[in-house]
């Protein structure tokens, strides 16, 4: 899975300790990530990035969460 774009997030009320999004077009999509900060109690850490809104795109992002435990 890509790296994706890194974003710092300001302090919030937290709902859900981890959380996903996917938005398909019809050419292409936006995944995003936000999961606990691995070094600093209480942040997030959000990861966007692009993908292709092919079958196989999809696929391999649900098999990569399901490798994952998400």
């Amino acid at each position: 899975m890509p790296d994706g774009q890194q974003v710092e997030v300001e302090d919030h009320e937290e709902i859900m300790e981890r959380v996903a999004a996917i938005d398909v077009a019809k050419a292409s999509g936006m995944v995003c990530t936000r999961v606990p900060h691995p070094a600093k109690a209480g942040r997030r850490i959000t990861r966007v990035w692009q993908v292709a809104s092919t079958t196989s795109q999809i696929l391999e992002l649900a098999g990569a969460a399901g490798r994952r435990g998400h």
